[in-house]
């Protein structure tokens, strides 16, 4: 038995009690889903929700969906509250509880990250749909995450430098997307705007009520560099803190695997040679060198060809080895595979040869590739 939930059965901020469904009975809030604003309280509850009412020894339970919590699900989830977050940051109209909203979604990354570090680094390579400023910050925490977590950081000392890798870039969002597409390098006006984003970013995040040094510092100064060429503040060597130092590798990988439209992306494997040999001065070469051993040159998400010509998407790394365990998805003659299957490098027949462009015309589906769903 569905009975519609009323607007006063509802609290902005509070975990839902029960799951909630359409009309239809088709599920569209999980329970302890947390309703963000009141405008968006006022659209769900127009929308029309329904609470089922019907005793527990009735009900007739629907069979697991091994893709509904998997992390690239939950990575979708994440992607809609950080961009509901930064329309209110963008908006000057933030609520008072902004900031712990903020550190939520931080311990949801960390966790999702503790899930499956593997996964949540294919999705960093394979998923870009969205907006461009949410996505890449996105990427960029997860990044932070299973970067610090590899260097012993504290869970609760990761979390204002993951808050700050989410919000460092709400005071050029408006301009984002634009650069993002736009067949052109920045005009003038426009480096004018970037330039001046940590500072617009950080006031942005002090006037929501954010008073945490760490998270403010991070963001104020993540476009800093070791040889004073970076920005606002031209800071170099012992004055560029290490949150700070950390976000500067990350910031310069996320930015150059992702395609622009006057440009393609880079490799991963270029990039860290980038990070490496090209920035040497500019960044900490002891956390880049830290960085690349943990990403590897063939990170979770990558496309491979090996040696028998199968085309194959790498989907675990692996400390025991120099290899990865990759998935083929396409057969030595072209065509694609009925089903992934699953290779180890380490053997001579199925060696990895090179690193190739990703062939966006072959479907990928991550939950397949990760187990997160029947093949």
């Amino acid at each position: 038995m569905m009975n519609r939930v009323r607007k006063e059965d509802l609290q902005v901020g509070q975990p839902l009690p029960w799951p909630v469904y359409d009309s239809r009975g088709l599920l569209l809030l999980r329970r302890g889903y947390i309703i963000s604003s009141p405008l968006q309280l006022e659209r769900l509850v127009q929308q029309g929700l329904y609470v089922d009412r019907t005793p527990p020894e009735r009900r007739v339970e629907p069979p697991p969906d091994p893709a509904a919590n998997s992390p690239f699900k939950l990575f979708d989830d994440l992607q809609t509250r950080l961009r509901r977050i930064c329309d209110e940051l963008r908006g000057g109209n933030s609520s008072p509880g902004l900031p712990d909203r903020i550190l939520r979604l931080g311990r949801d990354i960390q966790a999702l990250c503790a899930k499956d570090a593997d996964a949540v680094l294919g999705a960093v390579h394979l998923l870009e749909d969205g907006h461009y400023t949410v996505v890449q910050a996105l990427h960029a925490s997860i990044l932070v995450e299973v970067f610090l977590h590899t260097l012993s950081i504290s869970r609760e000392d990761r979390l204002p430098i993951l808050a700050a890798t989410l919000t460092k870039d709400i005071g050029m969002m408006d301009i984002h997307e634009t650069l993002h597409r736009q067949q052109t390098p920045p005009s003038d006006e426009q480096w004018k705007i970037i330039r001046q984003h940590p500072e617009y970013s950080a006031q942005t995040l002090e006037a929501a009520g954010v008073s945490d040094g760490v998270w403010l510092d991070a963001v104020l100064h993540h476009h800093e560099r070791l040889d004073g060429s970076g920005y606002p503040h031209a800071l170099k060597d012992e004055d560029i803190f290490f949150p700070v130092r950390v976000l500067a590798i990350v910031d310069i990988y996320c930015a150059m695997i992702k395609r622009r439209a006057h440009r393609t992306s880079f490799s991963p494997k270029e990039v860290l040679r980038e990070i490496f040999l090209q920035r040497a001065g500019a960044v900490d070469e002891h956390l880049a060198k830290l960085f690349i051993k943990e990403l590897g040159i063939f990170p979770p998400g990558v496309f491979v060809k090996l040696r028998n010509s199968e085309i194959a998407v790498v989907t675990h790394r692996r400390k025991d080895s120099k290899w990865p365990v990759v998935c083929s998805i396409i057969g030595p003659r072209g065509a694609p595979l009925l089903k992934p299957v699953r290779r180890d490098p380490s053997h001579e027949e199925y060696e990895i040869r090179e690193l190739i462009p990703r062939d966006r015309s072959v479907q990928v589906l991550p939950c397949v590739l990760w187990g997160y769903a029947n093949a």
